[in-house]
């Protein structure tokens, strides 16, 4: 019995989870205000970055100047595992932060419209598609 409470506690827990993932609409309703290429030049350089991936990881890095830096990850939702990658960072002139990394097992490359509300970052792949998913994130110096 308590491991079918338990279960349906979890099946709950994420539904609403799922749910609460943000989108380019939510941040256009909540009056979000989207970062302009020359706030982006400012902001990121020596910027300390904290991301928040849909699988649940955290993972943590510093722009370096150089526009290189060594990440880590808490690998929640993946392996468990902490582990860390080397990766490239820039601004795109269509106002985006973009980011190539390396991992040990996998490789990414993407771009992100940055948004913020209030003290909170958001990154959106499109604003043209009101659909699209937005990623947390947190910058600081």
């Amino acid at each position: 019995m308590h491991q079918l409470i338990l279960a349906s506690f979890l099946l709950v827990f994420s539904l609403s989870a799922q749910a609460q993932a943000l989108l380019l609409n939510d941040l256009k309703a909540q009056n979000a205000v989207q970062l302009t290429v020359d706030e982006l030049r400012q902001q990121m350089p020596s910027a300390k970055v904290v991301n928040r991936t849909e699988a649940g990881s955290t993972r943590r890095w510093s722009n370096d100047q150089d526009g290189t830096f060594i990440a880590s990850s808490d690998s929640r939702g993946s392996t468990g595992r902490q582990s860390q990658g080397k990766g490239t960072w820039h601004i795109g002139d269509n106002g985006t932060y973009c980011v190539t990394l390396e991992w040990k097992t996998s490789s990414e490359n993407w771009c992100r419209y940055i948004f913020k509300i209030e003290d909170k970052y958001y990154g959106v792949s499109s604003i043209a598609n009101g659909r699209a998913k937005a990623y947390e994130f947190e910058f600081a110096k």
